[in-house]
């Protein structure tokens, strides 16, 4: 992985060179490191479950992945092939408020997204999830974003899961991984095709106006299951308007979808039912797993790839 932090970088490294350094002069002496995007990886290990070898529209939804621009990736649009990929779009950066404690309290990804939507209103709010947290610890985090303090910028679907779940006071402290998302799909109602609306620019995916209009729905009574599958829907429509205007510009019709977040059978099979609808060709994980437990066969074929063009 490209993670300059990944235990099995570092080992990478270390690896090749003292392999190298001892057998200097010899062929042993010319081992070769080989570092992979982790969102390339992931669409590379579903098109090789598929036996595709060819340019694609690659979607890869996660948590996290280190970014060739050094920030963390999660919500990523791809053009790609095993050979190498073209970032086309992404969802909008957010300011991840206290680094990776944010993953464990997915209140502070909530606060992080009102305020970027409703600015200092956000002081005003009465929402059930505001009213559980001390004002004092609100405020931080939003001085923690207003100076750019340990709140780096992540593009993740995970952490805007996480985001809608805490608004909707279904999980504000993760007892374990990706339990704020989980809570979310379980209570999301799937009689329900609305969606809320969503905004397109150079920045990216950006949702301000769906969390508008879940605060909107919260207000008037709208029941957590009907908002939670408005929130899935926003974002599977996201998927459907980009690959839209990918296939325009680059003449690709075949779609393949990975990450972690596609574990989200609400959201994976919504996704690839308004795609199939729209003649895409969709490929999802069906043998190997979708989240990093098939970043391994990924980073295999695309090293093999550059190996044995």
């Amino acid at each position: 992985d490209i993670h300059p932090d990944y235990f099995s970088t570092r080992f990478a490294r270390n690896f090749v060179s003292q392999r190298n350094r001892r057998h200097s002069g010899t062929p042993n002496g010319n081992t070769r490191l080989i570092q992979v995007q982790h969102h390339h990886a992931h669409i590379a290990s579903c098109m090789a479950e598929h036996g595709l070898d060819e340019k694609v529209i690659g979607i890869a939804l996660d948590g996290t992945g280190y970014g060739d621009d050094g920030r963390i990736w999660g919500g990523e649009f791809m053009e790609c092939d095993l050979a190498g990929y073209r970032r086309y779009s992404h969802l909008q950066y957010m300011p991840m408020p206290g680094g990776d404690k944010a993953v464990d309290e997915p209140w502070r990804m909530a606060v992080s997204w009102l305020y970027h939507a409703l600015g200092e209103d956000i002081f005003s709010m009465h929402l059930d999830f505001l009213a559980s947290l001390p004002a004092e610890d609100i405020k931080l985090i939003v001085s923690m974003m207003r100076k750019r303090i340990n709140a780096p910028l992540t593009s993740s679907a995970g952490r805007l899961f996480d985001a809608a779940s805490a608004l909707l006071n279904l999980c504000t402290r993760s007892r374990f991984e990706a339990e704020a998302a989980m809570v979310l799909e379980s209570v999301a109602d799937e009689e329900v095709e609305q969606y809320y609306p969503f905004d397109y620019t150079e920045a990216g995916v950006g949702f301000a106006a769906a969390f508008r209009e879940m605060i909107r729905d919260l207000q008037e009574g709208v029941s957590r299951g009907v908002i939670a599958a408005r929130f899935h829907n926003t974002l599977a429509r996201a998927l459907l308007f980009i690959s839209r205007e990918i296939r325009q510009k680059k003449g690709l019709n075949k779609v393949v979808l990975s990450g972690g977040t596609f574990q989200n059978r609400f959201l994976s099979e919504r996704t690839a039912q308004w795609l199939r609808k729209d003649d895409f060709q969709v490929f999802q994980h069906q043998q190997v797993p979708a989240n990093d437990g098939g970043i391994a066969l990924g980073q295999l074929v695309i090293a093999s790839k550059q190996i044995y063009p």
